[in-house]
């Protein structure tokens, strides 16, 4: 009976397209894992902690589309995920969590690592599936855009000895035909485009409706819209980078959000701005805006009534700062940085963003780089946990991948390169912003009156050097402190620990704002 039990959740998994499974085994999990590894049809990577096979499981939805299961043991193994989760709910991932569990008679007893597992992640799922020996499950037959988790209960004694499936013979069925778009208004005020959080595959696919419309697209680099279209019009003379200082020239009355929510301090100033009619297009349900005034969320296929559109261009109230001459001026500062390295990305590059400055920086550095270069960040919750692990999950399918995270993002997730020897081989390049602290809230006007003391702690100033984290791995590492330093990097995987000019960043910033 409880090989029927695995083999019925197994077979569940392969029905809904999993091909993957992020494995942190335990004493409760090994049933299953025994199974998985007699399985064909199924890539199976091995964790010892179960934060960064989540984060990493996000990283390979990321990347190829399709659904990726995580598989835990009880106990607050299972309490680990709740981070990627959040940021799978947010994103629209089809995360798939997989958590053994104590029989159902444990549960509220206290006993060892029994604790409530069912629902354990609330709203962040879209159904919790909770399994037992001998129970009649309904199990699902199709998976959307959001996490789903499914609870396996399972008695002692834990038999090992289990067959596997081929995942290979059972087909995921094809998605439901998408609904109707209702019917939806647009005004008749100066109108730009505000372009982030697009997969490669949705660039290419807003690219022509981009350019008939010949709106100003406000893309940030996320958008994957910087890059040359040899099958489509030219969006170049159309694209300006999603910098506040250029969102702040723009004389607007309309925005038509495409993808994610924006990262800019501008988006959300929107609050309290009911006069600008707000039209969001995305896979996702979430307007971004708690107001509710000219607000409207259409799914992604309404992109196909826009073309029909003809609107009036925004335009800018004063003309965009040329920041050219900023970098030059302030070649050390971090801005500067981010456009170094943009400089040196080459055709198929697959770069990851971290939260919450990188992003930012490399919206003000922003050009036209070569044809087929990716940009992935994780913009659904704006935290930093796991950075590190989502981008090798994503750098997985990648023959050079670029990460670049401030270092208290990268701190938290010291374990993450355990996987690395998993990995097949590649060009990995992991860029640590090191400016000694979370540098952010320094741009962030209402914390500016706070004493040194209060603000050496919000910061979290240190004097950590990355060296020996790339030393515990096997990592090569290189110390920048001038843009030469990133010139001629070997193969292989290398930590760049890049340690920016505090008083030309702090100058670079007074500049914009003149």
């Amino acid at each position: 009976m409880k090989n029927l039990l695995i083999r019925s959740t197994l077979t569940a998994l392969a029905r809904l397209g999993v091909a993957e499974v992020c494995v942190a085994a335990g004493a409760r999990n090994a049933p299953i894992i025994s199974a998985l590894v007699e399985c064909e049809g199924v890539k199976l990577w091995s964790f010892f902690e179960e934060r960064s096979a989540a984060f990493f499981a996000l990283g390979r939805i990321m990347a190829d589309r399709g659904p990726v299961a995580v598989l835990t043991t009880s106990g607050t193994a299972a309490a680990e995920l709740l981070p990627a989760v959040i940021e799978a709910h947010y994103q629209g991932l089809p995360l798939v969590l997989v958590t053994a569990d104590r029989p159902r008679r444990f549960r509220g007893s206290g006993a060892p690592q029994a604790i409530e597992q069912k629902d354990l992640f609330g709203p962040y799922v879209s159904a919790c599936i909770d399994v037992e020996q001998g129970a009649s499950v309904a199990w699902p037959t199709r998976i959307a855009d959001r996490p789903l988790h499914i609870n396996v209960c399972l008695d002692e004694p834990l038999e090992v000895e289990h067959s596997g499936i081929d995942f290979l013979s059972h087909h995921p069925q094809k998605p439901l035909k998408p609904a109707k778009v209702p019917e939806f208004i647009l005004s008749g005020e100066p109108t730009a485009v505000l372009a982030c959080g697009l997969h490669p595959s949705e660039a290419r696919e807003a690219a022509p409706v981009l350019a008939n419309l010949g709106l100003p697209v406000l893309a940030e680099s996320t958008s994957n819209l910087w890059q040359r279209w040899p099958e489509h019009p030219e969006l170049e003379h159309l694209l300006v980078p999603a910098a506040e200082v250029h969102l702040r020239a723009l004389d607007i009355r309309q925005v038509i959000r495409i993808g994610g929510i924006p990262s800019s301090r501008w988006w959300r100033d929107l609050e309290k701005r009911p006069e600008v009619w707000v039209t969001n297009i995305s896979r996702l349900p979430f307007p971004g805006l708690s107001r509710k005034e000219h607000v409207q969320t259409l799914p992604w296929h309404a992109l196909e009534m826009l073309a029909k559109r003809t609107l009036r261009p925004a335009v800018f109230g004063h003309d965009k700062k040329p920041l050219g001459s900023r970098f030059a001026e302030f070649p050390h500062s971090e801005p500067a940085w981010m456009r170094e390295i943009l400089s040196r990305l080459k055709p198929h590059d697959r770069v990851f963003i971290g939260n919450s400055l990188p992003i930012r920086e490399m919206n003000l550095a922003l050009r036209l780089p070569e044809q087929g270069i990716e940009f992935f960040a994780n913009r659904g919750a704006n935290g930093i946990d796991g950075l590190v692990s989502t981008w090798l999950g994503a750098s997985a399918s990648s023959r050079c991948s670029w990460l670049v995270v401030g270092d208290l993002s990268a701190m938290y997730d010291l374990a993450a390169p355990w996987i690395m020897p998993q990995l097949p081989q590649g060009n990995r390049r992991l860029v640590v912003i090191n400016n000694q602290g979370g540098k952010i809230f320094s741009h962030v006007k209402s914390l500016r009156s706070l004493s040194n003391e209060a603000r050496q702690i919000i910061e979290n100033r240190h004097r950590v050097s990355f060296e020996p984290w790339a030393q515990m791995w096997g990592l090569g590492y290189i110390r920048a402190t001038r843009p030469e330093h990133l010139e001629a990097i070997p193969d292989g995987a290398f930590l760049i620990e890049v340690l920016p000019d505090a008083g030309e960043t702090e100058a670079f910033y007074r500049a914009l704002e003149e």
